[in-house]
């Protein structure tokens, strides 16, 4: 996988935890998917760095939501 996320990625200009608060404001009970999804999509453009950042953000709502 290469990294193509490059100055645009999203990882660069915010924290995950940033991103955490930001999917539970606007997703609710639905943030880890909408996390999950970012991840996927990341995945399959090839944006190693936003990947990382997206399952991240991802595993950290869906261990909030199991604790």
């Amino acid at each position: 996988m290469s990294d193509t996320g490059g100055k645009d990625g999203i990882w660069k200009n915010f924290r995950a935890e940033e991103a955490v608060t930001a999917a539970i404001d606007l997703y609710g009970p639905q943030a880890a998917t909408a996390a999950a999804y970012c991840a996927l999509d990341a995945w399959t453009e090839a944006r190693s760095d936003d990947y990382k950042f997206w399952f991240g953000v991802f595993s950290k709502l869906r261990d909030r939501r199991t604790t």
